[in-house]
């Protein structure tokens, strides 16, 4: 794979893993109950393969069947995901205390929200015919160490740092979204 793709498929990762990054970040520091930190990192980190695998799958199918519109509906596709995560970067603290506390069997419960936008970018990097291996690799590895690290720092960090976490995600997935569509 070429040095351009990686840098692509990793900064994409990064993306992606700000969400479970800010939500870690959130539980760590509102939250007294101690979490299993390396648990939740591999479950999240499992999950943030197994949701783009999915999505990969179904946007190969996609790109071989629509393959103009394909390509326009992933950069809308990244472009909507990355305004909503700006967009929910700045709900208020009372909506962010319905969170997910990630112990016992709820971590599974936590890592399907936190991965859920992976899936829409698996279809997208399907639609772009991505190397499967890469993006599993990558979307796994960096979301189990930044779910690891917002667990970690919370209790060091100020509460707004998570927005700002998210906030670059969502710019970030605007962007490609932005180069892809037009």
């Amino acid at each position: 794979m070429a040095i351009e793709s990686w840098f692509f498929l990793s900064t994409m990762a990064f993306a992606l893993s700000m969400d479970a990054f800010s939500m870690s970040l959130a539980v760590a520091m509102k939250r007294k109950i101690p979490v299993n930190k390396m648990c939740t990192a591999l479950v999240v980190g499992l999950f943030h393969m197994g949701m783009p695998f999915l999505g990969l799958i179904s946007g190969t199918w996609i790109a071989a069947s629509f393959e103009q519109t394909a390509m326009m509906a992933a950069g809308v596709l990244l472009f909507v995901i990355g305004l909503q995560m700006i967009v929910s970067s700045w709900k208020k603290d009372a909506e962010q205390e319905s969170m997910i506390l990630p112990v016992g069997l709820r971590v599974f419960i936590f890592s399907f929200f936190v991965s859920l936008d992976s899936f829409s970018i698996g279809i997208t990097l399907g639609i772009l015919k991505a190397e499967l291996f890469s993006v599993l690799l990558l979307f796994g590895l960096f979301s189990g160490i930044f779910t690891w690290l917002g667990l970690t720092l919370g209790k060091y960090m100020q509460q707004s740092l998570g927005r700002y976490g998210e906030m670059i995600g969502g710019i970030i997935l605007l962007s490609f979204g932005l180069k892809l569509a037009l």
